[in-house]
């Protein structure tokens, strides 16, 4: 008797070892697929006041019809840090970066804080490929690129 309560002891520590493996992994999946919703939402607010900034007198402190000018430093933004440039902006959520500003567009690209980890320089961009791309014009957003 002494040893089947032994084996049974085993195998219960095995199957709650291999449960706790499966939810720690299923843990991190959810919470990769949270931050990349976060990342996709702040995008396009960032994106709705890009084409809110255009379409303003610049007497109120818009674009006047153009987007030559934009910084995140003009737009009303959720940021924990801004570059002194206002290219470059940070939040709980990630890092993101107007890469093109055109009269007719503005590019931006935005990285999910996971991608990103620790301190860094927010005027790079980390990720080479883990990153969101998306292109702002007076009526349309398009997206090129989306993370899996």
């Amino acid at each position: 008797m002494g040893q089947q309560q032994l084996l049974l002891v085993i195998l219960v520590t095995v199957l709650v070892g291999i449960a706790t493996v499966i939810a720690i992994t299923v843990f991190g999946d959810a919470s990769n697929s949270l931050n990349n919703d976060a990342v996709r939402q702040d995008l396009i607010a960032i994106s709705a006041s890009v084409q809110s900034y255009v379409q303003k007198p610049p007497m109120l402190g818009g674009g006047g019809g153009s987007f030559d000018g934009f910084t995140f430093h003009k737009i009303a933004f959720p940021a924990d840090e801004i570059s002194e440039d206002g290219l470059h902006a940070r939040n709980a959520n990630g890092v993101y970066h107007v890469y093109s500003v055109t009269p007719t567009e503005v590019g931006l690209w935005g990285e999910p804080m996971m991608e990103v980890g620790g301190p860094l320089d927010i005027s790079t961009l980390v990720s080479d490929s883990d990153y969101f791309d998306l292109v702002v014009s007076k009526d349309d957003i398009t997206w090129t690129n989306t993370p899996d």
